[in-house]
């Protein structure tokens, strides 16, 4: 289960959004859900687009879990490559490429995405995910 404490919170509001965005993204790629949970509001909320397989809110501490089991398991292979994480004072942005091998075509394409987090004492409290084409991911899925 997690380990939070009010020492670690306390720890993460001294880092700026793009600092924390880039150490959950670091954690994910690691697959260290407590941790993850850990840097993440307890009424989070992920947003993906509608037309997609894995569409909607995804709310609460393990949102970012099930959210990539479900997209991670749509693809035959999908890779992530971070290109830049920028950020200021609230809001950090992640771009990255997301090259998906569709289970459906066995077709390999790339996506380029934008994700917006929100951050609130130091937690993500909102994330939204921009697909470039998600009219291409929808039919490939």
């Amino acid at each position: 289960m997690m380990s939070s404490s009010s020492s670690e919170t306390v720890g993460q509001l001294g880092r700026k959004p793009a600092e924390l965005l880039a150490d959950i993204y670091r954690l994910a790629g690691q697959r260290d859900w407590d941790a993850v949970a850990e840097r993440l509001h307890p009424e989070i909320v992920i947003y993906e687009a509608e037309s997609l397989p894995f569409a909607g809110e995804w709310k609460g501490r393990d949102a970012l879990q099930r959210l990539s089991a479900a997209m991670y398991g749509t693809w035959a292979d999908a890779k992530v490559e971070i290109h830049e994480i920028i950020g200021g004072e609230t809001y950090a942005a992640v771009i990255l490429s997301l090259t998906m091998t569709s289970k459906k075509t066995g077709r390999t394409f790339t996506q380029t995405l934008s994700e917006v987090g929100k951050f609130e004492d130091g937690l993500l409290r909102e994330h939204r995910i921009h697909y470039f084409d998600s009219a291409e991911i929808a039919a490939e899925a």
